[in-house]
């Protein structure tokens, strides 16, 4: 899985969301980060077989290659508050409001 990480727009109301022409909310600002995952139950046994890898959390450029995240950078805490070391929640709840 990837996953690219923005920074939000600053926002002009007490709740920190803003007003824009598509509505009130909360709006992407600049790109901030990538991390990627991937499910390989040979690689990674000792996360549940998944590998972490993060290619910076800041403006771009990235870095063109990462190291497998340590359990504890990552890991510990997907298996500790996801479902199959991934985050649904807010997702599931999307689903379910349909």
């Amino acid at each position: 899985m990837f996953k690219e990480l923005q920074l939000t727009l600053p926002g002009t109301n007490p709740d920190g969301s803003r007003d824009e022409a598509s509505g009130r909310g909360y709006f992407p600002g600049a790109p901030n980060g990538v991390d990627i995952s991937v499910k390989d139950s040979a690689r990674f046994k000792d996360t549940d077989g998944w590998g972490f890898f993060n290619f910076g959390h800041h403006a771009p450029p990235y870095a063109k290659t990462a190291k497998v995240q340590p359990a504890d950078n990552c890991a510990s805490c997907h298996s500790a508050n996801a479902t199959n070391m991934v985050f649904s929640k807010f997702y599931d709840q999307i689903l379910n409001a349909k």
